[in-house]
């Protein structure tokens, strides 16, 4: 190698090195990379429009496109447009052979740039982080619940030293307003993306209780709108436990936000998977959380906005009765479209890796769950299965975290050996690190479950036994 391409090698790798933009940090290292832990395919993304308006000097984008292409994502900037209100973007899944198109649209300029000054990130820098991020919504939903200390976090003061009202004076003060404005923007979180909100808090939990009931909602944006409330003196990782317990999620898809640089230090070594943003105000962490597109979707979805609701109605059902009486409306999934996307989002309830591209016999079932006053509570599973004879062939099959332990994992089995009229059932089986649930099930009928002498693979034999068994623990009709 020439001694010029030495010397503009050992210049990249120093930018490489030296690149200090905690934002773009947090994109790559706790959004892109994260997504890797589940999808592990190649892509070319083509950008129509950009080309023209990327600075050639610019170290942070320097870091970021090579960041993106160690990550497997490759991109390719086209075209020499010398305006355009929106961006056309090809992506190519190089693992899959598959291509996809879509457009990302311009609006709110002022928006984009007041990021882009905030972060010291290039107006071009920020586009290409949401078209790769619009890219990883469509298959994986990353970060489903943020979990939140009080003390210094939302309110201001800490409850045991000052006392009920001390931390009333404070939230009814001007320093006050950073606490507000961030649970607003929690709060918009919760109710527009399905966000679950919860809190682990060291304090008394009578106190907790007392002080939120007396704080008005116009002070404490949150009241009403938390799915669960610990606190006590346990160490913050074992509430975290705890909580994705209840809300029926894995702790990687928690964000946990502290002031507390020792309580976060803990959780970040307990919990590697948990995203624990490092930040010195609430505009920061808030900037963090948007730069880093942390809770970036791919689209506003009437489904994802009950995602709470429909939680909080279950967990209702099931304090009332352990095995709630629902119904469920099983219906055709033709071209797999519903299936495929619950098995690209689901990690707990999965049986098999194989996401998509199912041979031409295949056929998918998906599974809503009704209430008895006939609301619609959204698709709780999906079934992709073959059928030879009387014997079946299950390529995949998944269930929403939020239907768990309802009995719906026996409800579905027993309808796939009534309905086919089979005797005999082979599913496709992957143990990974993600998929808890699945194993849970096998060995809680550990007599029904053997592993068969095809590789991957589990077999079902139905006996009166087993479906007496089925029938106690499940209460969930047809329609």
């Amino acid at each position: 190698m020439a001694k010029s391409e030495n010397n503009n090698t050992n210049a990249t790798n120093q930018v490489f090195q030296n690149i200090d933009n905690s934002f773009l940090c947090v994109y790559i290292n706790d959004f892109v990379k994260k997504f890797r832990n589940y999808n592990k395919d190649e892509f070319i993304i083509a950008i129509s429009g950009l080309k023209k308006f990327t600075p050639k000097e610019d170290n942070n984008l320097t870091w970021l496109f090579r960041q993106l292409k160690d990550n497997n994502f490759n991109i390719e900037l086209k075209g020499n447009e010398e305006n355009f209100n929106e961006i056309d973007i090809t992506c190519k899944n190089i693992t899959k052979n598959i291509s996809f198109n879509f457009k990302y649209p311009i609006h709110n300029l002022p928006t984009i740039v007041e990021l882009s000054s905030k972060t010291d990130i290039h107006l071009i820098g920020i586009f290409i982080t949401r078209i790769v991020a619009q890219i990883i919504c469509k298959l994986k939903t990353l970060y489903k619940a943020v979990v939140l200390d009080l003390d210094d976090t939302l309110w201001k003061g800490t409850l045991t030293e000052d006392g009920i009202d001390k931390i009333i004076e404070n939230m009814n003060s001007e320093k006050a307003m950073p606490f507000i404005e961030f649970m607003k923007f929690v709060k918009v979180l919760a109710a527009e993306l399905g966000i679950f909100i919860a809190i682990s808090s060291r304090n008394d939990s009578k106190m907790v209780e007392t002080l939120i009931d007396k704080l008005d909602v116009n002070i404490f944006p949150l009241k009403n709108q938390i799915d669960c409330i610990i606190a006590n003196n346990n160490d913050k990782s074992e509430n975290i436990r705890i909580i994705s317990e209840q809300l029926s999620i894995l702790p990687s898809s928690i964000v946990f936000i502290d002031d507390n640089q020792i309580v976060r230090d803990e959780v970040k070594q307990k919990w590697k998977e948990v995203f624990v943003p490092e930040w010195g105000n609430h505009n920061e962490l808030v900037t963090k959380l948007i730069a880093g597109c942390i809770f970036e979707r791919g689209e506003l979805s009437i489904n994802s906005q009950n995602r709470r609701k429909q939680y909080k109605i279950i967990q209702t059902e099931r304090i009332q009765n352990s095995l709630p009486n629902l119904n469920v409306k099983v219906l055709n999934d033709n071209k797999h479209f519903e299936s495929i996307k619950m098995y690209s989002k689901t990690n707990q309830f999965k049986f098999s890796l194989k996401d998509e591209n199912f041979n031409d016999d295949a056929s998918s079932l998906y599974f809503e769950i009704i209430r008895e006053n006939g609301e619609n509570l959204g698709i709780c599973s999906a079934l992709t299965f073959s059928k030879t004879n009387d014997i079946v062939h299950i390529n995949n099959w998944a269930i929403s975290c939020r239907y768990f332990e309802l009995g719906l994992e026996e409800f579905i089995l027993l309808y796939i050996k009534k309905t086919l009229n089979i005797t005999k059932i082979f599913i496709d089986y992957q143990q990974t690190e993600y998929n808890q649930k699945v194993s849970e099930m096998i060995a809680k009928y550990s007599d029904l479950f053997k592993e068969n002498d095809k590789k991957n693979t589990i077999e079902i034999k139905f006996t009166k036994t087993i479906i007496d068994t089925f029938n106690e623990n499940t209460n969930l009709g047809i329609i």
